[in-house]
This record gives C-alpha cells, structure tokens and sequence, in this order.
C-alpha cells in the first residue's frame, strides 16, 4: 500500500477533492510526515538487524578495487539479454555478478540505502551450481543465473527470513517456498537475498515513514532527498542503485508502482491470478498481487515470464490463460498496430463539468483551475506525443471520466488486514510466530521503542475495527464492480486498449495490471514515471506500449550514488 501519489493523482485529487490510493488511509491530523527531513534518518531504537556479510568473506577480500572496476565496465546498464550474452561468451559468471552485487551493497546499502534487509548465504553455492550447469551446456531460461530479491514478505524456505519487516515475524521459519519462488529458482533465478519494505506492507502506523521497516531501517532514495514511496521500498531502490538485476515486490494499492516511479525503475503490477500469492504474508488478499522490478522493460518481461503459472494454492491463477507465456514476444512493433492508448486531458468539457460540479462561477477562480489543469495537459500530453511519434494511436478523453472517489480501501483494509493475517497464522499452525493479529499488538507493546518505534496504529485500529464481514463483502464487492466499471467504459467509450494513468484506486481494486516506465525528471530531479493500465490479463498490450514508450523516450538516467552517499553522510552528521 503506498503513501505517496503521482503528480496527476494530486492534481485529480485537488481538483476533484477526493483522496485517492494509498493517501486516503492517511491522518493528516495525527503526524507531520511532511516535517521530516529527507533523506529521512532513522528513529533511536535497537530492532535493526545486522547485514551478515561473513558466508562473503573470503570472496569480498579477494575481490579487488581494480576487478570492481572491470566488472562495473561491463555489467553497468546490460539488459538481462546482454548479462547471458556475456556470461556465454565466458567474459564473467553468475559467481562474479552475485560478487559484485554483493559489495555494491556492502559499499552503498548498509547503513546507507537500507534496501536489502537480508542476503542469502547460501547464494554463492547456488550460483556455482548454476555456473556449472552453464558451462555443461545447460541454460534453463533466460533467467539462469540472474540474481533477484524478494520482498520480505514473500517466502522462502530457506536460511533466510520471511518476516515483512515485523519483529513479531521473526521467529517464524517457512517450511518451504512461496510458489512464485519455486518458479523462479526452476527457471535458473538466484535469490540473492529479501529486500526491505515498508512494514506490513504500510500497515502499520499512519506516522510511520514509506520506506520503514523494524527489521531493516529507513530505505532511501538514490536520487536524492526524495520519497521511496511504499511499501516495495526496498525492491524498487535496490534495482534503481544498481544492487541486483531485478527484484520482486507486491502491490494491494500503488505499492508496485509508485516506488518504481519515486525510484525511476520499471514495474509491473499483473492481473489477478497472473502470479500465485501462495504463501506471501498477506494485507487484503483480494488486491495483493506479487510484479516484477528491473531497470528495462525487456527486463520485467522476463522476469514475468518466468513467475507465471497456475497454482492449485492459489484459484485466482486458475483463469490465467497466459501461465507460461513468454511475454519477451510482445517487444516488437507489430504488436502495436491495433493498439490505441487514450490519455485524459482537461479539455472544454471537463472544465465545465468541473466547475458545474463543485458550483464555481467566479471567472477568477475557473482561470487560476484553468492554468493549473493546463500545466498537467502539457505534461501529459508529452508523454502522448512520445507514444504518437512511436507509431501508437492515442486518444483523447475527458479526465472528469474517471470518477471521484472511486473506492473505499481504508475500510476494507480494517477488516481485511485482520481477517487475513489472522486465517494466515492459523494456518501455519504450530510454526505460527503468533497466533493472531492482537498477539502481534501484545508483543509490539512489550518493547513498543524497538518494535514499533513510530507506533502500531493501523494494527490497532484492524483489531479493534467495527466493520462486520457483511459491510467488508458488500464493500468489496462494490469497490471491484465499480473500478471494473469505471475502467471498462472509458476502455468501450473511447475504443482504447490502454489508459495512460496513474489511476490506482481503480486499477487496483478492479483486478487489473499496469506498467510504470521513467519517463524523466522534474526540475529538482525528482524521478517521474509514465504509468499505462490495460484490462484484464491485458499484460501483453501493456508491455508492447511500455517498450515503444522507453525505446523512443530514452529517459532512465542511473542515479549518482556518490552524491546520495554524500546526502546520507551529511544526515548523519
């Protein structure tokens, strides 16, 4: 669940006065996020665990400033393509790529980025094993020997935690791995470790910054004194800095999205059922869904490719006729031609359907809406012409189409959260670190400054919720039929297969995906990101329009990790 919104959702938040995403679970009145300096520094509290880099040592002592160098010259901005290409060719091994993974995040994460929460000790086997397949001449897929990290609230059935960054998950020791985790090691993937978060997914207290985890500290920006976003803080700014090739994070509402565009990285949020959720710790099952993180879209699509599939843990995955798929195929021109993207702007008719709306008749007021609303036309109107001068057929529609509003995610996360994390224990049984959402609250509160130093608010307001299972399944049911609705006829009306949006508070209650690509940087070099939104299981439309995007924009620049290093420094100091 994310905490941060996109300049086009403040904007239809200003001028349709309503919250929309993750802001709408936000108390202005009960803290002053906006007060704390960015980068933000970390509370004074004891709960931060250690980075335990000693299964590295002897490789890290071995591995030289001169030999870093070398492999920063040839692995620094290689698409994964290009990474097996080198790897066949003999010029490196999957060893030496974890290698230099690892000491990128010695050097620029710990303490610093806090993006990793934890690494794999076993990661160095894995890839030798890995090695050795490839030089047998065995390459499972185009992902064998690619590092990846996990979100920490995904499982994996091995050394490491799944704790979704909560001291109260820490004693809980999975028996095996999440699904989508077996996917990935069968296609060849190495876990190289869990990525941070912001705890519970951005559950846990209003106050408490994105990017925040007990377990792991503050995440940062590499960009500079900007938001992460949340709550796959940790998954997107670890891709950003360049500290894995790609990663893997999950998304109830925005919390794919939005780090990926507050870090300038590539997202993916798929459709319901296009990944199990099968052992992921959950927060509102009918919305979480797990999405891949790269720097590239040719990236993303292959580690899509590569998490598919239908599993009998999971009915959603049932209706994925796309299980399987390699979505690599849809990178190509040919994939655009019936494709028509519809991008809503202010034009006449909004303006007056907005100003009729809220009753402004004051000329004045309607010009100062008028020139803010244009600004927004201008911006995305570019992002348009991009499209249009990569051979994609954009439409225009009135933004007062999207309808204000939209969904009520705060309550049904009151009760959702707890309904979920509760039949989640209880289904671990006697491996349950707790057994309930008010045991979690009970241990929190024995050493609340160092296991939940920004306070448990949305945990308590879950437990003690007045919303009863019929108010959360007519809520639910209402919230998915209205954003299916809402997106269907903007889809039907304007003859569109894709909106180019940030529209989370439809998308994601709908059941639908969508795709961010960086698409530069306002003038404080704050990162932006376009965001496209299709139908369901409408993946491979979104992919082709989000490759022509970044081929014909060019926008990613890799952050200056020297001057966010120097940020951080002075923070501390």
């Amino acid at each position: 669940m994310e905490k941060t919104v996109s300049l086009l959702i403040i904007m239809l938040a200003t001028a349709l006065l309503t919250a929309c995403g993750g802001n709408s679970l936000s108390d202005g009145g009960s803290c002053a996020l906006t007060d704390l300096p960015l980068p933000h520094p970390e509370p004074a509290y004891t709960g931060k665990l250690a980075r335990d880099f000693t299964p590295f040592a002897a490789e890290l002592e071995a591995y030289t400033p001169e030999q870093a160098t070398a492999l920063e010259a040839l692995v620094s901005g290689k698409t994964i393509p290009e990474l097996q290409d080198l790897m066949n060719s003999g010029e490196f091994t999957s060893v030496d790529l974890v290698v230099y993974y690892l000491e990128r995040i010695q050097r620029y994460d710990v303490d610093k980025l806090n993006s990793v929460l934890e690494l794999n000790p076993d990661v160095l086997a894995i890839t030798q094993a890995l090695d050795e397949e490839r030089a047998a001449g065995t390459v499972r897929s185009p992902m064998h020997g690619i590092p990846v990290l996990l979100k920490d609230n995904i499982a994996t059935g091995d050394q490491m935690h799944t704790a979704a960054g909560a001291a109260a998950m820490l004693d809980w020791n999975p028996a095996w791995d999440a699904f989508l985790v077996s996917q990935l090691r069968e296609a060849g993937a190495v876990v190289l470790g869990k990525a941070n978060l912001s705890e519970w997914a951005n559950y846990m207290d209003p106050c408490m910054p994105n990017g925040f985890s007990t377990n792991g500290g503050q995440t940062r920006n590499p960009y500079g004194a900007f938001d992460t976003s949340g709550s796959s803080s940790g998954s997107a700014v670890s891709v950003a800095a360049d500290l894995t090739t790609v990663s893997v994070g999950t998304e109830t509402q925005g919390s794919i999205i939005s780090p990926a565009q507050n870090n300038s990285v590539v997202a993916l949020k798929p459709s319901m059922g296009m990944v199990s959720r099968d052992y992921v710790i959950p927060l509102l099952p009918m919305q979480d869904v797990p999405g891949p993180m790269g720097r590239t879209v040719m990236d993303v699509a292959i580690l899509l490719s590569a998490m598919t599939g239908v599993d009998t843990n999971d009915f959603t995955t049932s209706s994925n006729i796309l299980a399987g798929t390699d979505f690599t195929q849809f990178l190509t021109p040919e994939n655009l031609a019936d494709v028509r993207v519809g991008l809503p702007v202010w034009n006449d008719q909004a303006f007056e359907e907005y100003f009729s709306s809220l009753n402004i008749t004051n000329e004045d007021q309607q010009q100062n809406y008028r020139e803010l609303f244009e600004e927004q036309n201008v911006s995305i109107r570019a992002q348009g012409d991009i499209l249009s001068a990569a051979g994609v057929t954009v439409v225009e529609f009135p933004i007062t189409n999207i309808p204000r509003g939209a969904t009520d995610l705060g309550k049904r996360l009151e009760y959702g959260y707890k309904d979920a994390i509760n039949a989640f224990l209880a289904d671990l049984g006697a491996d349950a670190p707790a057994a309930s959402l008010e045991e979690i609250i009970a241990f929190n509160d024995e050493d609340a400054a160092n296991r939940a130093p920004y306070g448990q608010g949305y945990l308590e307001g879950s437990q003690e919720t007045a919303v009863t299972t019929a108010e959360f399944a007519s809520l639910s049911q209402q919230d998915n039929g209205l954003a299916r609705n809402a997106l269907d006829l903007i889809f039907q009306n304007y003859d569109v297969d894709v909106i180019l949006s940030d529209v989370g508070q439809l998308y994601a209650p709908a059941g639908y995906p969508a795709l961010t690509v960086p698409a530069g940087y306002a003038e404080d070099g704050t990162p932006q990101g376009a965001v496209f939104v299709g139908g369901f299981l409408s993946e491979p439309q979104l992919l082709a329009v989000g490759y022509a995007f970044e081929q014909a924009a060019h926008a990613r620049v890799a952050p200056d990790l020297a001057a966010a290093m120097s940020l951080i420094e002075a923070m501390d100091e």
